[in-house]
């Protein structure tokens, strides 16, 4: 009796186990997309012969019967929530920052792309809001949701691509200066930086839109799939309009993936989820992985021995290994 007693109580904890999520977020392989094939083009365009692959993580709440699995599951990652979604922003208005962030990043790279190919391109924005701070980051008890930050170290900042680039290269420790309006008030707040894990980096820990974002274009460049969030396909983005633009077909035929942010200048930012997005190419018969250089160890400790890894910091990079037939 004793035993059919405990056996029943185990069953009950674990039941609850199952049903009860944790404030945890789980990494996953997501899909794979193909960047030509998700672009509306408005402008004159060139045959893709190949695929050119933006890759992406999927995120899920786990139970701690989940969370239990994805601790042994290979190529699955989990994280404290916090990490993710900064405090105060529910799940629905982080879902539609990171999407305002994609599309925004899109455009960036639409920008990049068009400019390598020779077309026109113009960018402007009005600065940049908080919308959010991560609890224990170096934000943290500095900057205010609603603050509206314009400069750093002194150089303007239109655009939410422009201070992640300001900062994808600094150091562990550096301290850098935000010009941020705060009310009625212009204030210039110091801020250390320091390496946050869900990008692998040092940053504010911040989440942030553009004001009146403004970039235009020769002709509109629009993604059709809604539902990515993110920068981190912006070297893909822009790899994939050079190719329809410029007639250099920069797959070759081949099924090439990858992923980094990309700014206006055509650096390659870090980005989260390496390791899981490498698996998600390789499904899609990927043979050739594209990222930013500072996390080639992430992707290779995925262990594909199948899967090229190309390390880039700049588009040009990036044309350029793929021209060479990398």
């Amino acid at each position: 009796m004793r035993r059919l007693i405990l056996g029943a109580s185990v069953a009950i904890v674990l039941l609850a186990l199952t049903a009860v999520p944790l404030p945890l977020v789980e990494l996953n392989p997501g899909p794979a997309l193909d960047v030509p094939s998700q672009i509306d083009f408005g402008g004159p365009v060139h045959p893709v012969k190949g695929q050119l692959l933006l890759t992406t993580v999927t995120l899920t709440q786990p139970s701690a019967v989940g969370a239990v699995e994805g601790l042994v599951t290979p190529h699955h990652e989990l994280v404290w929530q916090t990490q993710v979604i900064p405090p105060g922003v529910n799940e629905q208005q982080y879902v539609a920052s990171q999407i305002q962030v994609f599309q925004e990043s899109a455009q960036v790279a639409a920008a990049v792309g068009l400019r390598a190919a020779g077309f026109p391109v113009s960018v402007s924005g009005g600065g940049v809001q908080v919308m959010g701070v991560i609890t224990g980051s170096p934000a943290d008890g500095k900057l205010k949701i609603g603050d509206i930050i314009t400069a750093i170290d002194g150089r303007p900042i239109q655009l939410a691509s422009d201070l992640q680039a300001a900062t994808e290269k600094a150091v562990n420790g550096q301290v850098v200066t935000l010009t941020v309006v705060r009310g009625d008030q212009q204030l210039q707040i110091p801020i250390q930086l320091r390496t946050l894990s869900q990008v692998g980096r040092p940053a504010l820990g911040v989440a942030l839109r553009t004001i009146a974002p403004k970039i235009t274009l020769p002709f509109p460049v629009n993604v059709k799939n809604q539902d990515i969030g993110g920068p981190s396909a912006g070297l893909m983005m822009s790899l994939g309009v050079y190719s329809l633009a410029s007639g250099d077909d920069l797959s070759k035929g081949r099924v090439v993936a990858g992923t980094g942010t990309i700014d206006l200048n055509g650096a390659v930012g870090p980005v989260g989820g390496v390791a899981e997005k490498i698996v998600g190419a390789e499904q899609r018969g990927a043979r050739i992985f594209l990222c930013p250089t500072s996390e080639a160890a992430d992707a290779r400790s995925a262990g594909l021995k199948d899967v090229k890894i190309v390390p880039v910091d700049t588009f040009t990079q990036a044309k350029a290994a793929l021209e060479a037939g990398t």
